[in-house]
């Protein structure tokens, strides 16, 4: 993902973890051939320090609240809104804001895990103030504020998009963050 300020971009550096193998793969599907392992380049309107926030908020948390040797993945690419791809609303699917139109352009980072998951009541719930998740990952981690989510579906908000999350108790979680290809004025700035 670029930004359109300074040239700057998230990149395999980003999504590296201290203590977890983190893969950074393109986002399947999205009409490309993924024959081969090899990453779009997916560009948006943004402010980079607020997008790497949300971006290592939900890492840390995919590390914090899984167990030890969880896979954990960081996919990137290109889609249309929709039911099956993202920033709609379907069963099973949660967000904080509402649900970005159908057939949208939108560039996407996902957060997958295949963790415990989240139980209905608490996906409900996992986006609002102060809210903290049950534990789920390595014994003496921090749990955190229960701010972290809030602040980046605010972010994602600021930035015309959409942070949700897919998951069933036992299947893990996918985070995602989608950003429409053609975005409004960047956050902050002034018309």
């Amino acid at each position: 993902m670029t930004s359109s300020r300074s040239g700057w971009g998230v990149s395999a550096a980003v999504v590296a973890h201290p203590r977890r193998d983190v893969r950074l793969v393109p986002l399947p599907g999205g009409g490309r051939d993924r024959s081969r392992d090899e990453l779009d380049v997916i560009e948006t309107l943004g402010d980079p320090h607020q997008l790497s926030q949300v971006i290592a908020n939900l890492l840390s948390n995919a590390c914090v609240h899984t167990p030890p040797g969880t896979r954990v993945e960081v996919r990137v690419g290109t889609v249309r809104t929709g039911p099956r791809t993202g920033g709609t609303d379907r069963p099973g699917r949660s967000g904080p804001t509402p649900p970005l139109p159908e057939g949208v352009q939108a560039c996407v980072v996902e957060i997958a895990d295949d963790g415990p998951g989240l139980a209905e009541e608490d996906a409900r719930q996992v986006f609002d103030r102060f809210y903290r998740a049950p534990a789920g990952g390595a014994d003496g981690q921090d749990p955190g504020s229960g701010l972290g989510l809030s602040i980046a579906a605010t972010i994602a908000e600021a930035h015309h998009g959409r942070l949700e999350l897919d998951t069933r108790p036992g299947a893990g979680c996918v985070f995602r963050l989608l950003l429409p290809r053609n975005a409004g004025p960047e956050p902050g700035a002034r018309g």
